[in-house]
């Protein structure tokens, strides 16, 4: 008996999870071309990483973070890394330039986003120093994806430019 109305419970919130996703306006789709990028769950930490810093996450996160649209994408490479190559809909705000950029980019970026920073990959800190720059303009929402970059482009994930 307990054995049914376990399963009629969990029937029942099946369902209502269901039609929950289906109703809402950034549903999760149940059927999608998502990325394959399995046993990419290590993060990647600078040495010169502080306690304090923005939180920094996994290609398997950042790639999460893409599909479901949960996040705006800022390239801290220079201008013509950029042009060369990008993850798709990424944002440059190059940090060797910040004085030139930041004018014409971070007063369109909205508080309540989230941004995730990235740049050429490990050897690469550029993400770090940005993602801190605009932790320190209160901006709160910041993540550091210190594989950047190569580890991206590796992984076959969406791109463009080049």
């Amino acid at each position: 008996m307990m054995i049914k109305q376990a399963l009629i419970v969990i029937a029942f919130s099946a369902a209502v999870a269901v039609c929950s996703n289906l109703i809402s306006g950034s549903g999760i789709p149940f059927v999608g071309n998502w990325p394959s990028v399995s046993g990419s769950d290590t993060v990647a930490v600078p040495p010169s990483a502080d306690e304090g810093d923005p939180p920094f996450i996994s290609l398997d996160e950042a790639a999460a973070k893409f599909q479901l649209r949960d996040g705006v994408f800022i390239d801290a490479r220079d201008p013509e890394d950029y042009e060369y190559g990008r993850i798709k809909g990424a944002l440059n705000l190059p940090y060797d330039y910040l004085e030139d950029y930041w004018d014409e980019i971070v007063p369109d970026l909205s508080k309540d986003k989230q941004y995730i920073i990235y740049c050429s990959g490990t050897e690469c800190e550029l993400s770090l120093f940005l993602a801190r720059d605009l932790v320190y303009n209160g901006f709160e929402k910041v993540f550091i994806f210190y594989g950047g970059w190569r580890e991206w482009e590796r992984a076959k994930l969406p791109t463009e430019g080049g």
